[in-house]
């Protein structure tokens, strides 16, 4: 008796991501969504940031984590929100570290 329940939600499934996405509006499924283009930006910063070479073994402790953060944001609803704000501390704490240290000003000699 379910299956033409099912035939509708398999013809449905063009809708997904579009404007008629009723489910797309939920605030869930938009953080998720900032969370993909989210990723790329800090990936893409993360590798911009390692050092040169010679010091990337330093760095790529860092990288890796940082690459391997989604893994946080699991659960559902309200549980995968607060994994969420973990992966927002955790990759700001990640980008902090391999930000380059601001130079230092030495003191001019006259």
């Amino acid at each position: 008796w379910f299956r033409p329940v099912f035939r509708t939600l398999r013809a449905m499934r063009k809708v997904r991501g579009t404007r008629l996405d009723v489910f797309g509006y939920a605030h869930l499924r938009r953080v998720e969504r900032e969370l993909i283009q989210e990723y790329r930006e800090t990936i893409l910063e993360a590798l911009a940031a390692a050092r040169p070479a010679a010091d990337l073994a330093a760095d790529l402790d860092a990288v890796v984590e940082l690459a391997e953060l989604p893994d946080l944001v699991r659960g559902y609803e309200q549980i995968k929100l607060d994994n969420v704000d973990t992966y927002h501390r955790r990759r700001s704490e990640l980008l902090e570290k391999l930000r380059p240290a601001p130079a230092q000003e030495t003191p001019m000699c006259r």
